[in-house]
């Protein structure tokens, strides 16, 4: 068991200075003992107020909350053990319908052991006010970051916890539906803690408490300031020893003394850093439907880097915004490892500021809960004014219907693969660069959501809320690996919370295909891979999509934005991996290479199919 702090002093915890702000609540007048008449409850009740200095489970009001006003619900485990009754209802009611009137986000502080058994099923009822106030602030467009504290069980976690769009919970803390003293005498107790729900993916990070004020503002910035319009597709990496578009030169953070560049400067390539995770090989062989560890192998490792390029081409430059007033640097830290399994929300992603000479965001009113109009074109990197003009006056667009999409593929760039077995090798290379690199280079920070809700997490799956000069915008991003269940449902999970609330989404795709063992059959593959297609058809808010590895099948487009698909040189698509085409059309397997070519998975094969975009150089 944590310290269980009162609910003022976690108020004072989280809180910026000397801003909480009571709401009034309603006042309800009740007959003795309660609507039960439970005999000894009115006792009960004023002993409790003494001990606490509360009238009820729970206080509500308004704060700032690193620099973010919210409204704050925080429960009292001292009253009544912070159990929720008629009274409690009323004032969750209020603090719900102010939040929505003044649209702002809700932050419950939860510590409470559920229903209140001397009101009965009157107290049972309450968690259904509560979900219906939970729906409505939901369907407003208005975030809910749950904060789970000592204790969180029953109800309390099943509506105002479990339903929070994201769950943070402080180290320690016993979390479960079912209380300390209603579980089987023989239940293994490390079930109901903190750490297993995030390990379950029923939560999304542990927290310390320390922390937490921070951890809480860095979630309500990102969930309330999205980006506007499009988001940019980040510039294409490239790894040392592969044909590479180069890397960008950093520009200085908001804030500092040296001044901007007026452009991204062409430099070496630098060597990569990044390798397939441990569990490539084995994912790869579950993608390809084989247990023959030699074909695994090669598809995860072949195609040895040849010698750097003598020339490399000129780095890509991005269409961002400036930075905002906010210090860009602000609020860092160190990256998380993607195989992490308990993610811990205040270790953020360090990345390269945004190119301060890019133009200004339109400033948007975020109260207002509108829809940003999706536009393909918008974001697109450029190598300066004239590539541009060019690429404006090649790519199809709605001022330009009339370019076509082969006349996009000549503009591919130089170092393109020379053959489609060529193209799956690069994308298969353990030296190209991955997700994580991606994330660090495109965002300030990030913060992650992790699991699917239903049990399930994976590693394999990125999905979090990050920040680019100053605005917010969703990321998905495959890490290269077969992609689980899990990962499908978090994926369609994030998507669906950035629509709701306005922010745009950007998908990385790199998979050689979606896990088609039997254990992921067992947990729903289809279904969860339906889920996302429908997640990302559904989408309101744009989407930008790059391809920087592998696309395989289904399991790949699943997290593709049509017409809006980008791929780098180390990339391919295909409706199924080369080696098991040359099986299903019985040819020998020496005939991989021409079936390869035959499915026309290079990226300027994609282009000028209209299935994807290429970058102009």
């Amino acid at each position: 068991m944590t310290d269980r702090r009162s609910a003022r002093e976690t108020l004072t915890l989280v809180t910026d200075d000397s801003t909480f702000t009571e709401l009034p609540h309603p006042v309800r007048e009740s007959r003795p003992d309660g609507p039960l008449g439970w005999q000894g409850y009115d006792a009960s009740r004023a002993r409790a107020a003494d001990r606490t200095g509360e009238s009820e489970s729970v206080v509500c009001g308004t704060a700032t909350v690193g620099g973010t006003r919210a409204v704050l619900i925080a429960f009292e485990f001292g009253f009544l053990g912070g159990s929720l009754g008629e009274r409690t209802g009323d004032r969750l009611e209020s603090a719900y319908a102010y939040a929505r009137e003044h649209r702002l986000p809700v932050v419950p502080l939860i510590a409470t052991g559920g229903s209140r058994m001397q009101e009965g099923m009157i107290a049972l009822t309450q968690l259904q006010r509560v979900a219906r106030q939970s729906a409505l602030t939901r369907e407003a467009g208005l975030p809910q970051i749950a904060v789970v504290r000592d204790p969180t069980t029953g109800g309390g976690w099943a509506t105002l916890g479990a339903g929070a769009d994201v769950i943070l919970a402080l180290p320690g803390a016993q979390v479960g539906f079912a209380g300390s003293r209603v579980r089987p005498p023989d239940a293994d107790p490390t079930a109901y803690t903190a750490e297993a729900q995030v390990a379950a993916g029923a939560a999304d990070a542990i927290v310390e408490p320390e922390e937490l004020r921070e951890t809480l503002g860095s979630w309500l910035r990102l969930l309330t300031t999205p980006w506007e319009g499009q988001p940019p597709v980040p510039a294409a990496l490239g790894a040392t020893g592969l044909p590479t578009a180069g890397r960008e030169e950093t520009a200085p953070a908001a804030g500092t003394d040296d001044p901007a560049p007026t452009a991204h400067h062409a430099g070496p390539a630098q060597p990569a850093t990044d390798s397939p995770p441990a569990s490539l090989r084995e994912d790869t062989a579950a993608a390809l439907g084989t247990a023959d560890p030699t074909v695994a192998a090669q598809h995860a490792t072949d195609s040895s880097p040849a010698s750097p390029p003598e020339n490399p081409a000129p780095a890509l430059a991005e269409t961002d915004p400036p930075a905002t007033a906010r210090d860009a640097t602000q609020g860092t830290r160190p990256a998380r490892h993607p195989e992490a399994r308990l993610p811990t929300a205040g270790r953020e992603s360090v990345s390269p500021a945004p190119n301060a000479t890019d133009p200004p965001t339109t400033a948007r009113d975020t109260t207002q809960g509108t829809r940003p109009a999706r536009h393909p074109d918008a974001g697109l990197p450029t190598t300066g004014r004239e590539a541009e003009q060019h690429a404006q006056s090649t790519q199809p667009s709605p001022a330009n219907p009339s370019a076509t999409a082969q006349e996009a593929a000549q503009h591919t760039p130089a170092d393109s693969p020379g053959t489609g077995w060529d193209a799956v090798q690069r994308a298969r290379s353990p030296q190209r660069p991955r997700a994580e690199r991606y994330l660090d280079s495109y965002f300030t920070h990030r913060l992650a959501i992790s699991g699917d809700r239903c049990g399930g997490i994976d590693a394999g799956m990125l999905c979090g809320f990050g920040e680019r000069a100053g605005r917010a915008v969703a990321f998905a991003a495959q890490a290269g690996t077969a992609t689980r269940p899990a990962g499908y449902r978090t994926a369609a999970r994030l998507i669906r919370l950035a629509d709701r609330l306005g922010v745009p989404v950007l998908t990385l795709v790199d998979t050689p295909g979606a896990a088609n063992d039997a254990e992921a059959e067992r947990e729903g593959a289809g279904a969860a891979v339906a889920d996302l297609f429908g997640a990302v058809a559904s989408a309101r808010v744009p989407i930008t999509t790059l391809l920087i590895g592998e696309g395989g099948s289904g399991g790949a487009l699943a997290l593709a934005a049509p017409g809006n698909t980008w791929a780098t040189p180390d990339s391919y698509f295909s409706v199924i991996a080369p080696e098991l085409a040359t099986a299903i059309l019985k040819r020998s397997p020496a005939q991989t290479e021409r079936t390869a070519d035959q499915l026309r998975v290079r990226p300027e094969d994609l282009a000028e199919l209209g299935v994807v975009r290429t970058r102009p150089v």
